[in-house]
């Protein structure tokens, strides 16, 4: 969501609070909030003070106190109440329980995508990512995103989208692996994305966060890490433990901290490889490579076999062995690697 929009749903909300349709201001500075929480991870070594300076979320609280104040000036009664109650949740958002109420998803059929419970206009969606034949760690340590790393070695790309309807939602959360898919070393990962029900049965556990400590990613292997990465450092990191058995419902841990030193992606990696067992290059790491090669051909040249199979597609790629995949997740691959 750019800079402009968001400023003209700030001015739209505000413009509301001063009628008797307040309950729609409310609304927009409440997609405001999560929309700033959805941005790409940013990844720097400004001092804290600088990245004080420069989070939006400290801008808009600001502003809200801002508001609140010249409201009280003005003699007002409810508003400088309103407007302080509205910077508070901002400024503190990082700190309220809603995480894992707002992370729980439900999978929406016959697509990639899981849709928030409680916010229906968030949107989930998760890629395995595969290795190549180049060295894994060093392949992703461009990428740009977020990561989630479960044992014994697993690791997914995560996307989150804020769309009206699964269509926009498809649209946003595919153009952003493809994003993604550029930021990796060719022929060292590949990203396959998982249709909803493997995806939400993949989280369906109880997740719990272990506590955070020195830089977040030392001590004991964590069951999951979550490491928001961009311009070659981890910005943000997280470690959780799963337990097992059924849950009330799939959850993406969505709780990361601030790193005091950023350490470079490649090195974390590194480190994971040593503890973790990466995965060996399979036939969905060739069919993604041969979609991946063969993008500026046409669909006929880039697939050597391809056959229905009830709720599954079997494909072949040039050279490859044949794999099912499920007609949403075909779609997303050739809509990624195009």
């Amino acid at each position: 969501m750019g800079w402009i929009r968001k400023l003209l749903v700030l001015f739209v909300g505000l413009a509301f609070m001063g009628t008797g349709f307040w309950i729609f201001g409310i609304l927009c500075f409440g997609y405001l909030i999560l929309t700033l929480r959805s941005g790409k991870p940013k990844a720097t070594q400004s001092s804290s003070k600088g990245h004080l300076i420069a989070s939006p979320r400290y801008m808009l609280g600001g502003a809200l106190i801002i508001l609140s104040l010249v409201a009280f000036s003005s003699g007002g009664t409810f508003s400088p109440v309103l407007f302080g109650s509205l910077a508070a949740v901002v400024l503190i958002w990082p700190l309220l329980p809603f995480g894992p109420l707002l992370a729980r998803v439900v999978p929406l059929e016959d697509t990639i995508l899981l849709r928030s419970t409680l916010v229906p206009f968030v949107w989930h969606s998760v890629a395995e990512v595969k290795p190549g034949a180049e060295d894994f760690a060093r392949a992703l340590a461009s990428y740009e995103g977020r990561l989630m790393i479960a044992k014994p070695g697993t690791i997914y790309a995560h996307v989150r989208a804020i769309a009206f309807d699964a269509k926009g939602a498809e649209g946003k959360v595919t153009q952003e692996f493809r994003r993604i898919a550029t930021s990796v070393q060719p022929g060292g990962a590949y990203l396959l994305p998982l249709d909803s029900a493997t995806s939400s049965q993949a989280f369906r556990r109880r997740i719990s966060r272990v506590p955070f400590a020195g830089d977040g990613l030392a001590g004991p292997g964590p069951d999951l890490l979550v490491i928001d990465s961009a311009g070659g450092f981890v910005s943000r990191s997280g470690s959780y433990n799963m337990a097992p058995g059924p849950a009330s419902g799939s959850v993406f841990p969505d709780s990361t901290r601030t790193l005091r030193k950023s350490p470079l992606t490649w090195e974390v990696l590194e480190s994971l490889g040593r503890r973790l067992r990466w995965p060996e290059p399979d036939s969905f790491s060739n069919l993604l490579q041969s979609v991946h090669a063969s993008r500026q051909e046409v669909l006929s040249e880039r697939l050597a076999n391809l056959e229905s199979s009830g709720a599954k597609v079997k494909v072949q790629a040039l050279g490859g062995d044949e794999v099912e995949l499920s007609r949403a997740q075909l779609r997303a691959i050739l809509s990624i690697y195009s």
